[in-house]
């Protein structure tokens, strides 16, 4: 093997206040951003000591078919999906306006071909976002209008740990002709589709 391409993750920057965050700032919190940091060293490790190549990506927030929705707190976006299909109220932990970085799987996948390809990668670590983000709230609200629903959101108490506030650097990403493309609607669109069917074929209960 010549060449890792790893995943760190956007956690690295739970006690960052500066936004858009670039790669250079890293301060996790939790052992779950803890534990990518240590990634992190693991991979300088590989490099320094056995020639190594790596590649380590921050991944933000991201979402689209086949996310895994069956831990015991879902990812946001198949938990509000799923719960409307359901005529069920969705569940908001705390009062929705912490902010997100939201990014599709496709534009994600579009950045582990170049990975392989391109040598301007090697050894450097890229925040894989869309420089923009989101409050749960507005979310809530976007997927309750695609999908024609009045149902109103339940608050449960916030959950402890992460960021308040996430959204990418990507620019350094960008600088090798990368950018996303998946909108947040449209993202949400075909990701509500393929509920849909995975609902009717059984696979979500």
């Amino acid at each position: 093997v010549k060449k890792v391409i790893y995943a760190e993750s956007a956690a690295l920057y739970e006690k960052i206040n500066k936004f858009p965050t670039p790669e250079d700032e890293i301060a996790p919190e939790t052992f779950y951003g803890i534990s990518k940091f240590c990634n992190h060293y693991f991979a300088k490790a590989y490099q320094q000591f056995y020639g190594l190549k790596t590649v380590g990506l921050r991944y933000f927030n991201v979402y689209g078919p086949r996310q895994d929705y069956r831990r015991t707190i879902p990812p946001v976006m198949s938990a509000f999906i799923i719960k409307f299909l359901k005529d069920e109220q969705p569940i908001i932990f705390g009062d929705g306006k912490r902010r997100y970085d939201f990014i599709h799987v496709d534009d994600i996948n579009d950045f582990h071909l170049l990975c392989t390809k391109d040598s301007r990668v090697d050894n450097l670590v890229f925040n894989l976002g869309t420089g923009k983000n989101y409050s749960i709230l507005e979310l809530y609200e976007i997927v309750a209008k695609i999908m024609d629903s009045s149902l109103r959101a339940v608050h449960k108490p916030a959950l402890e740990g992460g960021s308040e506030i996430s959204i990418a650097d990507i620019r350094r990403a960008k600088g090798l002709g990368w950018s996303p493309k998946v909108s947040l609607e449209n993202g949400l669109r075909g990701m509500i589709e393929y509920i849909k069917a995975e609902i009717s074929k059984g696979n979500i209960k």
